[in-house]
């Protein structure tokens, strides 16, 4: 039997369209399971450098003007508790070193990202310290009368998924990822593959996901799947007083 973590995004990605004919498909099987979840959160995730913040964007730009929506980045919030949180950058100090700020009390950004893809003990406190604040900014959004549109690219590692009525997968291939990661973001590639590796295989994203964004492709192409995925959010909630 061979393991989902070494299926391709492709292959997984091929699977879904010959078995329904479309990267976009409901994992609902009927109204009933629907109602089971009552949270009206939409989770967005995928891999790194996939393309989350950009269908992010597009998605939340579509809906605000149909929808009664709030967005949330993680990543976002996780800048912020770093930079602005006086008691989250202690407790960085006292479990990771204080030679991860300058003169100037700053986060070295770059060194964080280093030890905590180098060192797994490393993640996991960094990991204890951030998601839990960050959890607690997202679920009080969740509590609001209006649709919640969540980046989270730990959404599965964090077990956000629990809480949430749907969950977006954006994708592309491994050689895409890696390329927009060196390139782009001028990393080098041992740095690359070990950020990859500490995430849940993006095969299993797909297959978890309510709804595939495949991003390996031009942006007009990205832009068109964001909107039929638009078009389905509006069905399912513009009737409802999310």
């Amino acid at each position: 039997m061979i393991s989902v973590s070494v299926i391709s995004p492709e292959a997984v990605v091929g699977q879904r369209l010959l078995n329904t004919g479309l990267l976009i498909t409901d994992y609902f099987e009927n109204e009933a399971e629907r109602d089971h979840f009552s949270m009206p959160g939409i989770g967005i995730t995928g891999g790194i450098a996939t393309g989350k913040s950009t269908v992010t964007a597009e998605l939340f730009a579509i809906l605000r003007d149909k929808l009664e929506v709030a967005l949330f980045s993680s990543d976002s919030e996780a800048r912020r508790l770093t930079d602005s949180d006086l008691g989250v950058q202690e407790e960085i100090r006292q479990k990771l070193g204080a030679q991860l700020f300058d003169g100037e009390g700053r986060l070295r950004r770059e060194q964080l990202r280093e030890l905590v893809f180098q060192q797994p003990q490393a993640r996991k406190e960094l990991e204890n310290i951030l998601h839990p604040r960050i959890r607690a900014v997202w679920l009080e959004l969740v509590k609001e009368k209006k649709l919640l549109l969540a980046e989270i690219p730990l959404l599965f590692e964090t077990k956000a998924d629990r809480y949430l009525d749907l969950i977006v997968v954006t994708a592309c291939s491994y050689q895409t990822q890696t390329e927009r990661m060196v390139q782009k973001r001028s990393l080098p590639l041992p740095l690359v593959e070990q950020m990859i590796n500490a995430q849940t295989p993006l095969a299993e994203k797909i297959e978890r996901a309510a709804h595939v964004v495949w991003t390996d492709c031009p942006l007009q192409i990205t832009k068109f799947q964001t909107d039929r995925l638009a078009k389905l959010i509006v069905a399912r909630y513009g009737h409802s007083n999310v």
